[in-house]
């Protein structure tokens, strides 16, 4: 990976998305039939009362700083969470900013090696 990027000029975004997969038997498996039955209507409860989160899916976008027109992201579908909030306290949050960092580097590390910026056989700004 190039080593020239830095991180402080990566911001995110966070949204969510309705979920396509359907509640019932993607929501939880945890073997016990009426917990999971527990499980889906709260989930439903939760939809009819406004929380998007309740049943979504996530997109975590990476941009760099100045360049609008590159961003990297990651997807998690199926996700049942109380809010925004809990979902950026827990640790897929985190993970998925890592994932959307790392696909933004590699785009925009492609776009400096298609126009003769870096290569990663001459240039020691990589490190990888």
């Amino acid at each position: 990976m190039f080593a020239g990027f830095d991180d402080s000029m990566v911001s995110y975004e966070i949204e969510c998305f309705p979920e396509d997969a359907p509640i019932e038997g993607n929501a939880m498996a945890s073997g016990d039939d009426d917990y999971d039955l527990a499980v889906e209507e709260f989930i439903r409860n939760e939809l009819r009362n406004g929380n998007e989160w309740a049943w979504c899916t996530v997109r975590v976008i990476a941009r760099y700083d100045g360049v609008d027109s590159v961003v990297g992201m990651d997807f998690l579908g199926c996700c049942s969470y109380e809010s925004r909030e809990q979902f950026e306290a827990c640790p897929y949050c985190d993970d998925m900013k890592d994932q959307a960092r790392e696909d933004l580097y590699t785009q925009l590390e492609g776009i400096l090696y298609r126009f003769g910026c870096v290569n990663p056989l001459e240039s020691e700004a990589f490190d990888g």
